[in-house]
Parts: C-alpha cells; structure tokens; sequence
C-alpha cells in the first residue's frame, strides 16, 4: 500500500519518521479516521473540519490548507484502490530539538483495507463495562489511547465488549464511540458535553429529528436502568446496539426499534 509522509506518496514498508517525533516521545499528536467506500471517502469534509479543528487545539499548523489535504487524499485512494478501507490522517509536533517544543508538524496519510460495516443492524449479544475516567481535552481526537489500551485485558475478564467511562456518574463515551439512549417517552440522548464529538454521532443526531425527540445533555448512571435502548456508534461501526452494561441487560432489538430505524437511514445517507 502507498502512503503519504511529509509531502510524498510512498511504499508504507519505506515510510520513515524521525525517532525525536513529539509523537513517539511525547505522544503528542492528532488524528481522524474515515472510512472509504470503493473509491468515496465517505463524509470527508466533515472529517477534515474536525482535523483542523484538533490542530487548531493542540497549537499545530499544517502547511496544507482543506483542500489540499482532501486532494492528497483523493490522490492517495486512486494510486491503492482498495475494494473498502479506512484512512488515517496523523499529524504529531515534529522533530523537536529540545524533545518537548512542538515544531514544523509532521503528517502521516495510511490507508488500509478494513471489512465493510454489515447491511443490517447487529443483533448479537455486546457488553460495556463503565470505569471512571476523564479524558485530557476530549474535544480533541488525540493520539492518546492509554486507558483504552490499558484497561484491554481486565475488559476481557469481564467478558465485555468494550468500555464505557464516566466521570462523577455521568456518561461520556467509549474509546473509539459515542453513547446513546432511548428513553421510555422515546426521546433519544447523548451526552453533550466532555466527548469527543464524532462524525458518525453528527450524522445521527441529523437523521432523527424527524424520527423522534433528541437531547444533548448529561446521561447518568441512573438514566441506564430507564433506558428502553442504548447503542454506541463510529465511523467503522454506523451502530451497535448495546446488550448489557456492568450488571444491566437491556432488552432486544427488533426491526422496529429506534436502532434499528437509524441504522437504515446512515446506511442510506453513505449513498
């Protein structure tokens, strides 16, 4: 596969950076991840803003503008031409002398091939395990996954699927997904605060108006056992409904759950 690294297309087995990287010393750095369809990256535009957005956060500036990147992108998936991927846009502080001063960016493009999300809604059994924990600056999409990666085997002792962090009993999300609930009076929530805002949690919030009531605001702990519906969503998963939650079984999900509704309705939105 061909990547792109600090301004040139390159085979990724000869792709190099400098071992000084504020990314590698410090872990210092930003990404965004977006899936591509045979040869369309699929809500590109809104993964770019968000990019530019976490560089403008964490104090980096690229040499490219929007446009640019999204050509370099579009360049990029015609050279490797996978039948479906996922693409990965990584920006760290550079090499920086002093090991500590962010300096000229550098910028790292990966495509590789991933399995395409299934055409119905998941309906198999997937558990979430809560941990307290706050993410540093959850608005940006940093590098930094090390709770998620810490926290891999005591999530497997549980038998869970995946983590679901909260702080002072309110939900923020998953690693890699946003959280929802359907209420009994059929309103869906997601936390609107201290997350990271994804595309995917955009597309979804679009899509329902018309289908029901919709909140941003805090979800609790205690909004869990009221919940007719939970699911978690991201850009390789569109939805996945959620089974249990520590000790918690939430009920099945027909066709006609609110889910079930909304995964139709991404499905259709990615053209």
């Amino acid at each position: 596969m061909i990547g792109f690294v600090n301004g040139t297309f390159i085979e990724l087995q000869k792709a190099v950076i400098p071992v000084s990287d504020l990314g590698l010393q410090r872990g210092y750095g930003v990404f965004d991840f977006l899936r591509v369809k045979e040869t369309l990256p699929l809500f590109l535009d809104a993964h770019m803003d968000r990019l530019y957005r976490s560089l403008d956060l964490m104090h980096l500036s690229l040499s490219y503008s929007k446009e640019q990147l999204t050509n370099i992108v579009n360049e990029l998936i015609h050279q490797n031409k996978p039948e479906h991927s996922g693409i990965r846009i990584t920006v760290t502080g550079g090499a920086s002398p002093d090991g500590y001063t962010p300096v000229k960016p550098h910028i790292i493009i990966v495509q590789q091939p991933i399995a395409a999300p299934p055409d119905t809604l998941p309906t198999g059994a997937y558990k979430l395990v809560t941990h307290a924990y706050r993410r540093q600056m959850p608005e940006v999409k940093t590098t930094d996954y090390l709770m998620a990666i810490w926290l891999q085997p005591w999530i497997k002792e549980q038998g869970a699927n995946d983590v679901l962090y909260q702080w002072e009993g309110n939900i923020s999300e998953c690693p890699r997904a946003n959280f929802f609930i359907v209420t009994q009076n059929n309103t869906l929530v997601t936390p609107g605060a201290g997350m990271l805002k994804g595309v995917t949690r955009a597309n979804i919030l679009s899509v329902a108006k018309d289908l029901l009531a919709v909140e941003e605001r805090a979800v609790t702990l205690e909004d869990l056992h009221t919940a007719k519906e939970a699911f978690i969503s991201s850009s390789t998963k569109r939805i996945i409904p959620v089974t249990a939650i520590d000790d918690l079984v939430l009920g099945d999900y027909t066709k006609d759950s609110v889910a079930a509704a909304l995964f139709d309705r991404l499905r259709k939105l990615e053209g």
